[in-house]
């Protein structure tokens, strides 16, 4: 029973950081015709354009591969056989834990652009850089969960 709490709060905290995640892409898209362009002219530009989507769809993918997860294994964790149980906890962790760092490398620590300070007209931009810097952090305690998950599956098992 702990285990399946513990896994539905997992499935509900990866929805919830899909909300960010939405808000995150859809603010970003916004300025796609202007990315777009600015690419064309500078080679920095189309790099970073497609780092802004390689991270952003990294998260999505480890959000679905966390609720999905957390999901079967609250539905029918007991009936798996030894190894899934573990296994499954073990690669949702690296899975998550890769996307991780993959969008922490690009939008750690808010210096994406180089650019301090609030630019004109980019109110959407910084909302999507705020989402996402708050999806870093759903990921950081879907982490969490799923060492702690990996910990009472040892312990007490389903």
């Amino acid at each position: 029973m702990l285990l399946q709490l513990l896994h539905l709060s997992q499935a509900a905290l990866a929805a919830y950081g899909g909300k960010q995640s939405y808000i995150a892409i859809t603010n970003l898209r916004k300025y796609d015709k202007a990315s777009e362009k600015l690419a064309k002219l500078s080679s920095e530009a189309e790099r970073q354009r497609q780092k802004t989507y390689a991270t952003q769809t990294s998260g999505v993918v480890a959000l679905l591969l966390s609720f999905f997860m957390s999901l079967l294994l609250a539905r029918q964790g007991s009936i798996y056989g030894l190894i899934p149980r573990y296994l499954i906890p073990s690669v949702t962790f690296a899975g998550i834990g890769f996307a991780r760092e993959h969008i922490r490398d690009f939008w750690g620590g808010g210096k994406t652009s180089g650019v301090k300070g609030a630019l004109p007209k980019m109110g959407d931009y910084e909302e999507a850089e705020r989402k996402t810097h708050e999806l870093l952090s759903v990921l950081d305690v879907l982490l969490l969960s799923w060492v702690a998950t990996l910990f009472l599956v040892l312990i007490i098992g389903y």
